[in-house]
């Protein structure tokens, strides 16, 4: 028990032993002296571990659920039951006529700011959904994809700044071949190289057109475009008076049959020909060589696709917002989509969908939770002890992001919706 344990052990006493004086000491300085004196803060850390303790709490019950599935065996007892794989049938192979009508409806029934949240995410999951085909389909790693969401950002803006009339509408058909040939061109000097070469390689990429964009005074600078009115999502028929009509459900809609198009369309490319020769690439580019698939191609064609993917995401981001900048492209961009991949699933299209839509609402409803002290519903619910945990826990979300992406590559390296097999492929090399 000991020797198993240990690890662990030594894991909490080295945080310990790190987080200690941000904890339990507290810097005084003294003015009159021009001094600064270090004190022992008890109640400092008391209070941090008070923030946090909701956390605490679901991960007790997290645990003690994975202690009794383990004990009885809950997950297989499920799993077995004719009505659970009936409805599982169901749901494969109809999920899109299923979910396509909930979603469509949310303009009835959600606030604006909620259908703007939601727009948001996703954006972010045709982000997901296309950086997965080269990372977790073609095992391409890729650090510098935010460049291509924002070439598509910037096409748009551009040109409709010099043309007349180029409303979204036009700019999304012509930024998905536009963003396929710029990700083919530029893989054909770069996707012979493997690993973190090719991560180096992209990331040079991203960097090198953020700093272009940054330069050049029809870009904008730092300062951005604005992009014009008639561009962006409008209300249908210049009414807002209907909620089926509103600019932001306009913009919900849309970027829903988007995205609800763009997995039908991957799924069909993993399913087919095309898909399989991206998993022998994935595997063993040698093995995958010497049985007749053409490597290079099959690389570019998974760089070109998710490139367009991006690009078309960069155009529905812009018209969204009525706003574009360098900011769009920075290395924090590229690094949220890659862990949305990874907390999904590499290489499955449901898990990225999974991924982009929990790194992004979770730490958006903790930003709202301080907001929430004012509900008499909350206050009547919830404890006055868990109120104030809640209230600051959105100041500790990039510590719980941190935190939960280690415990996944630890206890789950393949993901949520990954296969048990990618899990022993990682493990065991």
């Amino acid at each position: 028990m000991i020797p198993r344990l240990r690890p662990y052990l030594l894991g909490i006493l080295g945080i310990a032993a790190i987080t200690f004086p941000f904890l339990w000491l507290q810097l005084r300085p003294d003015f009159d002296n021009n001094t600064i004196t270090v004190a022992w803060a008890p109640l400092h850390g008391l209070q941090f571990f008070n923030d946090l303790l909701p956390v605490f709490i679901i991960a007790l019950l997290i645990w003690a659920g994975n202690r009794a599935n383990r004990q009885w065996d809950l997950g297989q007892t499920i799993a077995r039951n004719p009505a659970f794989q009936k409805a599982r049938s169901v749901w494969e192979h109809s999920w899109a006529w299923i979910a396509m009508p909930l979603v469509l409806c949310g303009p009835a029934f959600l606030s604006p700011s909620t259908l703007g949240l939601f727009s948001n995410v996703g954006i972010y999951m045709l982000l997901a959904l296309g950086l997965n085909i080269t990372v977790g389909m073609t095992g391409l790693l890729v650090l510098g994809y935010a460049g291509f969401f924002a070439f598509g950002a910037y096409f748009f803006a551009l040109v409709q700044q010099n043309i007349p009339y180029f409303p979204w509408w036009l700019a999304a058909p012509l930024a998905f071949p536009l963003g396929g040939l710029v990700g083919y061109l530029l893989g054909l000097p770069c996707l012979r190289l493997r690993g973190d070469y090719l991560a180096i390689v992209t990331l040079g990429f991203a960097e090198a057109f953020r700093e272009t964009i940054r330069n050049l005074d029809v870009a904008g600078g730092d300062q951005g475009i604005i992009v014009k009115d008639y561009a962006i999502f409008r209300p249908i028929g210049g009414t807002a008076l209907h909620p089926w009509l509103r600019g932001d459900a306009t913009c919900y809609i849309c970027t829903a049959l988007i995205l609800f198009l763009a997995v039908f369309l991957v799924q069909r490319l993993y399913h087919s020909p095309v898909g399989r020769a991206w998993m022998a690439v994935r595997e063993n580019e040698v093995a995958a060589a010497s049985v007749g698939v053409p490597v290079v191609q099959m690389k570019l064609l998974a760089f070109s696709l998710s490139a367009a993917i991006a690009a078309v995401a960069g155009v529905l981001s812009a018209a969204q917002v009525g706003f574009v900048s360098p900011a769009m492209c920075e290395f924090q961009q590229s690094v949220m989509v890659l862990a949305m991949v990874i907390l999904g699933g590499l290489g499955n299209s449901y898990g990225a969908l999974l991924g982009a839509g929990l790194l992004y609402l979770v730490p958006e409803y903790l930003k709202r939770l301080s907001m929430l002290q004012d509900n008499a519903t909350f206050v009547a619910v919830v404890p006055s002890f868990l109120r104030d945990s809640l209230a600051h826990l959105s100041d500790y979300r990039l510590l719980l992001f941190g935190a939960v992406m280690v415990i996944m590559m630890l206890y789950r390296p393949q993901g949520l919706l990954g296969s048990s097999r990618r899990k022993t492929e990682m493990l065991h090399p």
